[in-house]
């Protein structure tokens, strides 16, 4: 049953390829899903015996990429939700997808990305080898609720836990002494100190965070610190994750913006750029994907608002594009009309046609992203 189960969703995901209707990272593991409710407990003694989870707001994409780059630099096969479908869904597709015909996994590790919520739910079956703990903020509320909700789920699948496991976690993280009395052998915290982030690529603080992790994580499996280190040097982000693009002659960058604490790190990285940006881009939808609730873009910080559009052309797009020019004219930032449209395709022509702009930094939340990335790179996803 399992094998059928592994060609069906392998089959699935082609069709939905070849018919150009998504990624078909998704579908896949919905519908085996239906079929089997407990297909995760059935795919567990085929994993790798090393499972690393990473969970949080912020920065789940960019660790598990850079603990896939630096497993894969020291010559190991990773299985790794690399598209970020870090629902249920998505992890069984990726399980089932990443599968032979015969149903087999081979592969040194796997590395997977869970949403907050869907953490305690993949505990009941998987049991990895460590766990990396993120920060929390306000996400998403109409489906994750408040930020101590959220952590209060955790606490209660750490409790049924044994010691055995790593727990990475940021140290910044309230309520860390709730998890910390639990007992386990290793309760490993990191913080922003930038030990590494001059190593790589990478800029900000919630990146030097994800270094951090990352490093702490594989020098407790076993690896040396050193040898990590040098290979950080050739590390490219994510995707929509402060990636570089070459658009109609100019020069994008895409730093994906979902929540407060996201749009207050990228704003304070706009100040704080050495190369001179000449345009920023805001791009606010509330698709599934982002929640429907906007409000938190009430809680992004008006100074840093202000000082990050000071003597910048400013371009808002988005379904609620609207709703992000109230919220920047509330912070004092002045806006042309003809620079604000939901039509992202037509806001993307008209920084085309201007030869005035060079550098531009956009800043969508997560269904923005996933579209500006379609327009400007062809692709929306790796």
């Amino acid at each position: 049953m399992y094998i059928i189960l592994v060609n069906l969703a392998k089959f699935i995901s082609w069709f939905i390829n070849f018919l150009k209707l998504g990624s078909g990272y998704t579908w896949p593991g919905h519908i085996v899903l239906k079929l089997n409710p407990h297909i995760l407990g059935q795919v567990v003694n085929k994993l790798p015996n090393t499972v690393i989870l990473v969970s949080g707001t912020n920065g789940k994409t960019t660790t598990v990429k850079l603990l896939s780059h630096l497993l894969d630099s020291n010559k190991k096969k990773v299985l790794a939700n690399k598209s970020g479908a870090n629902l249920l869904n998505g992890v069984v597709s990726t399980i089932l997808l990443s599968s032979n015909i015969k149903g087999e996994l081979p592969y040194d590790y796997a590395v997977f990305e869970l949403d907050e919520l869907v953490l305690p739910k993949v505990l009941k079956y998987i049991k990895p080898r460590a766990i990396i703990l993120l920060n929390l903020s306000r996400d998403q509320l109409d489906r994750h609720w408040e930020v101590d909700l959220v952590f209060s789920r955790w606490v209660n699948a750490f409790k049924e836990l044994e010691a055995k496991h790593t727990i990475v976690v940021d140290a910044s993280l309230e309520g860390i002494e709730k998890l910390r009395v639990l007992g386990f052998s290793d309760f490993i915290t990191f913080d922003s100190s930038n030990d590494y982030l001059s190593d790589s690529s990478l800029e900000g603080k919630f990146n030097a965070k994800n270094i951090n992790a990352v490093m702490k994580t594989l020098v407790n499996i076993g690896y040396e610190e050193e040898s990590l280190r040098n290979y950080l040097n050739n590390f490219s982000p994510a995707y929509g994750r402060g990636e570089k693009i070459s658009h109609g002659g100019k020069l994008w960058q895409v730093f994906l913006a979902k929540n407060p604490a996201s749009l207050n790190q990228n704003l304070q990285l706009i100040i704080e750029k050495e190369e001179r940006v000449d345009t920023l881009l805001f791009a606010l939808n509330d698709d599934v994907p982002d929640g429907h609730d906007v409000s938190w873009i009430y809680d992004i910080n008006p100074d840093l608002i202000k000082r990050a559009t000071q003597e910048k052309k400013i371009y808002i797009s988005g379904k609620r594009a609207l709703d992000m020019a109230i919220r920047l004219s509330y912070a004092g930032v002045s806006l042309d009309e003809k620079n604000i449209d939901s039509n992202l395709k037509q806001i993307v022509n008209t920084i085309d046609e201007d030869e005035r702009v060079e550098k531009i930094v956009s800043l969508p939340n997560y269904s923005a992203m996933l579209e500006l990335r379609k327009i400007i790179k062809g692709r929306s996803i790796l």
